[in-house]
């Protein structure tokens, strides 16, 4: 048996600047694991017959099948290294769902990584990476984790300075948001992106800051194009935005697609009174830090 934490991922930067002839859309996008994360136990009994069982707890409507993208994180290991047996997985669901942390992309990384790690390390980072890009552009990240530089689709990835230590509260509200929506809202916004653009000289200055040090500086280059669209269709982000700021946040800003908002403060006392604040207002806050590579 083997535990693996899959830990969420917060964007401090994220912009569209393309979309290809298939319909997928290239991005600039600053990634960051946080300590918020899902605790994955795999199992692997090897046999001339395969099964994979999935379990949950922590959030009932979970699918526990191949609708799951662990159940199907650890079909395409079996399939790629060629190997059968009976595979258990239980995932403790912490990370809430369909809110912009890539809490299911963190699971089926953990999931391979726990994979390969009770085969004997069979694949290497790369060819770990490489299988996960086949189950979702956020995959490869989070079998990686820390901080990376990541554009392409979501497949290319650069090794990138990390934040400072601070704490973050990470919030939700509401129902989730469709992927697939919020991408079509911005697509109906920027006429499927018929202008290319690049915006890396911007992220550039984050990861210069973080290099020096420096999380102020950074704070005035964090963007999210998806603040321009998923607002209208869940208004909580603005709500649980302004109730950060109230309570003395640097920075808050939608993560990903959202409707998730994270917020940097300067203490731990701060942070934890925003938590209880979020809460009394009826969100899910979750107080966190920057964490590295696996």
């Amino acid at each position: 048996m083997r535990i693996e934490k899959a830990n969420a991922k917060i964007n401090v930067y994220l912009d569209v600047v393309s979309k290809r002839d298939n319909g997928y859309h290239n991005i600039v996008s600053i990634m960051h694991t946080v300590s918020l994360c899902d605790l994955v136990s795999i199992g692997f009994l090897p046999g001339s017959e395969t099964s994979i069982s999935l379990s949950s707890e922590g959030i009932s409507d979970m699918p526990t099948d191949a609708k799951n993208l662990a159940w199907r994180a650890a079909s395409s290991f079996l399939r790629e290294t060629g190997l059968s047996g009976r595979v258990s997985i239980h995932i403790e669901k912490n990370i809430p769902m369909a809110a912009g942390l890539a809490g299911g992309s963190a699971d089926a990384a953990a999931v391979l990584r726990g994979m390969n790690t009770l085969c004997g390390n069979l694949l290497s980072v790369e060819a770990l990476c490489a299988l996960g890009t086949t189950l979702g552009a956020d995959v490869p990240f989070c079998i990686r984790g820390g901080s990376a530089l990541v554009t392409g689709i979501g497949d290319e990835m650069a090794d990138a300075a990390c934040m400072p230590m601070s704490d973050i509260v990470i919030a939700c509200m509401g129902d989730g948001v469709s992927t697939p929506w919020a991408y079509g809202a911005l697509d109906e916004k920027y006429s499927h992106f018929s202008i290319p653009h690049s915006t890396t000289a911007q992220s550039d200055k984050i990861l210069h800051a973080w290099e020096d040090g420096d999380a102020t500086v950074a704070f005035d280059h964090f963007f999210n194009i998806f603040e321009q669209v998923v607002p209208s269709k869940q208004p909580y982000v603005e709500r649980i935005k302004r109730e950060m700021y109230a309570c003395g946040a640097l920075k808050a800003m939608m993560s990903g697609s959202g409707p998730s908002v994270f917020g940097i403060f300067s203490s731990k006392e701060a942070a934890v009174l925003a938590q209880e604040k979020l809460e009394a207002m009826g969100a899910r806050a979750f107080v966190c830090t920057p964490t590295k590579a696996y």
